[in-house]
């Protein structure tokens, strides 16, 4: 019996050894689970709130984005009727057939579009006869102020993409070839 008590007694330090053990064990762990959580709402946080938006940043992305695709619009060329030249040749209006003006064209329109191209080539005579009659009209002013040749231009361009369906396409510009005043 003296060996029973001797043996509690030897047996209850170490369960209070045993149950300090456990506690310092589950204090870290509950230590860990704490901190695991902070940082795991610390990463929540910073992905799930939203960051302040740089509108300046964005607008200057924006435009330089749209320079650029206009620098790639004005330096693309597209299938061009360079084996159906329009030419004219006509009395410039108000000099009383003094002065004249000889221009050939060339008309440029999508590369993929055959079927435009093939109707802008059988429509030569019918755009001759637009050409003449609007360049015919043009004064002698009209014809050598500066900037004449894009007006121009653009009232051919406007002229012929008239005449052509909708369903065809659009000729894209007016290129010149000629144009001499005389």
């Amino acid at each position: 019996m003296a060996d029973d008590k001797k043996a509690k007694k030897d047996a209850a330090p170490d369960t209070a050894e045993g149950e300090g053990e456990k506690k310092g064990s589950n204090l870290g762990l509950v230590i860990g689970i704490i901190a695991g959580i902070v940082v795991l709402q610390t990463a929540l946080a910073y992905l799930l709130i939203p960051k302040p938006v740089d509108e300046a940043a964005i607008a200057a992305r924006r435009e330089e984005d749209s320079l650029r695709v206009i620098a790639e619009a004005a330096t693309r060329m597209g299938a061009v009727t360079s084996d159906a030249p329009i030419e004219a040749l006509v009395n410039i209006a108000g000099t009383d057939g003094e002065r004249l003006l000889k221009a050939t064209i060339i008309l440029e329109y999508e590369e993929k579009n055959a079927q435009l191209g093939n109707e802008l080539r059988r429509r030569v005579p019918r755009y001759r006869d637009l050409m003449m009659s609007h360049l015919s009209n043009l004064t002698l002013m009209e014809v050598t102020e500066p900037g004449a040749q894009d007006k121009i231009r653009g009232d051919l361009l406007r002229m012929i993409n008239a005449t052509l369906p909708p369903q065809m396409g659009e000729v894209q510009d007016v290129l010149f070839r000629e144009f001499i005043v005389q």
